[in-house]
């Protein structure tokens, strides 16, 4: 996932402002000893996370068209006949090719002891016809199935293939949720989107017997074109012992680790532990990385080389909070809001929003008031308690600024100077960012004294370019606002 030596990186610094292609044309051609060196800067080896198969299983070689009668040049759903391969090779382990062509798949259940190599070029849709109103998996890791998997692995052979989003009847669409897995890898893809509604990646908790979710993995050498703002590339929920490497995307955020999944509440377990993380790159987006513990307690990630080029920030970090649900299901937020600002206070709600699919109100408390609502004697906010991270490391981070296209949040827009508003724009109903120019380096809102909700994310840069003077490049949870104003007055993109 990360990083270049720093004497290539400032070699090629002209190539990284063209964006997220030619930059993977670079990654392609990189030799194993740049690869090593990555994650030596890490003090990990690959070997830490994925065993590839042995040398029975790569033996056993089967191809989707020459063997299981697969035509690759049409539109019909071939899911089934993916199925079937899957399941045939699954008796004994094996690798199956998936050559040059174009295919149409939809609920393909990864199995152990499976690996598919798919050739350079080809090209992945979803099924057509698919329900709209319905989440649609192209690929799933036991993320729905009863049973955990162990060594499977979908890579891209000879160079990257593509899955392509765009113009089906369903926006919810995911590439690969990795959920019940024991030992896996997903390689060399480029994704291209048009801001469907979910992460491509998902790294999902499962609400099974035991620790029911990714261990032990690599997700690496992976770009993302036209990503949702609130989405991206990865969203990563629960795993133990995960390397992201070499991931880029245009739009939304690259690795987003955020631990909102409500079952992992429920079952008080799940969250994230020892992941690790090398060259996060983003373009035009929110950020390329983003910490959100919500309701989780989570353990270290060590990330290096993050690359933000006209992104609001390039290092995101948010505090943990408390979450209370009401159980009455009263008829406005604004009344749940003043029930509970009637037991703790004036302003401890931060936010009011609705959650289990809109059924429930939800209200954030605000960090300054995690700690009276976790001590408080009314059940009805008190023994909560708020997420974090241990202590983290985002070494070696490249800023570029450019002065639009980036992605704003309008809680960032108060810490853009009011001579930079003019640059910013929204984009009407069909979305709920603001583009505009880049920002800064980091926006980090805990207060980093290990209070309840609060925790270290330690960020250091090598490169920051071409922000004016007056601009605010690390913004922290006390940091003044300087131009607050009516935002209704920003004027439309469209």
């Amino acid at each position: 996932m990360k990083v270049h030596l720093k004497t290539i990186y400032v070699a090629s610094i002209a190539l990284l402002a063209l964006g997220c292609s030619q930059n993977y044309e670079e990654t392609e051609s990189q030799n194993e000893a740049e690869i090593s060196e990555d994650l030596t800067v890490l003090k990990v080896s690959a070997s830490q996370f994925y065993t590839p198969p042995n040398s029975a299983v790569r033996n056993n070689k089967k191809n989707l068209v020459t063997d299981f009668g697969v035509n690759n040049s049409d539109t019909n759903d071939d899911s089934d006949k993916l199925n079937n391969a899957i399941r045939d090779l699954a008796t004994n382990g094996g690798v199956l090719t998936i050559p040059r062509g174009t295919y149409y798949f939809n609920k393909i259940r990864m199995r152990s002891n499976v690996h598919l190599e798919i050739e350079k070029g080809t090209v992945i849709y979803p099924t057509r016809g698919l329900v709209a109103a319905q989440n649609h998996r192209i690929f799933d890791f036991a993320s729905k199935t009863e049973n955990k998997i162990e060594n499977a692995s979908i890579s891209g052979k000879g160079g990257k293939f593509i899955v392509d989003l765009r113009g089906n009847s369903s926006n919810n669409l995911i590439v690969a949720d990795v959920g019940n897995v024991n030992n896996f890898k997903i390689a060399n893809m480029t994704i291209k989107d048009e801001k469907t509604v979910f992460a491509s990646i998902l790294i999902s908790f499962t609400d099974k017997t035991g620790n029911a979710w990714p261990h032990n993995g690599i997700i690496e050498n992976i770009n993302q074109l036209d990503a949702h703002t609130g989405y991206g590339l990865i969203q990563a929920y629960a795993a133990d012992n995960i390397l992201f490497k070499n991931l880029a995307c245009t739009g939304g955020v690259t690795l987003r680790l955020e631990t909102d999944n409500l079952a992992m509440k429920t079952a008080n377990k799940g969250g994230l532990n020892a992941i690790f993380a090398s060259k996060i790159k983003n373009t035009n987006g929110l950020t390329p990385l983003m910490f959100s513990p919500h309701f989780m307690e989570n353990g270290k990630v060590t990330v290096d080389d993050v690359t933000a080029i006209g992104c609001a920030y390039a290092v995101r970090v948010e505090h943990g909070f408390i979450e209370i649900f009401d159980k009455e299901n009263r008829a406005s937020g604004d009344d749940f809001k003043n029930y509970i600002e009637g037991i703790l206070g004036a302003g401890s709600v931060e936010i009011v929003y609705r959650r289990n699919n809109g059924r429930t109100w939800a209200a954030r408390i605000a960090n300054d008031f995690n700690e009276r609502a976790y001590n408080h004697a009314n059940p009805a906010v008190n023994g909560i308690k708020p997420g974090k991270f241990d202590t983290s490391n985002v070494s070696n981070v490249k800023v570029i600024y450019r002065n639009t296209g980036a992605k704003l949040k309008q809680a960032f827009l108060p810490y853009l100077p009011c001579s930079e508003r003019s640059k910013v724009c929204k984009p009407g109903p069909s979305g709920f960012e603001y583009s505009g120019p880049s920002m800064g380096v980091s926006i980090d809102n805990t207060k980093r004294d290990l209070s309840l909700g609060n925790y270290n994310v330690n960020v250091s840069t090598t490169n920051v370019q071409g922000f004016p003077n007056n601009y605010i490049l690390n913004v922290k949870h006390n940091t003044a606002e300087i131009c607050s104003g009516n935002f209704s007055t920003i004027p439309s993109c469209d």
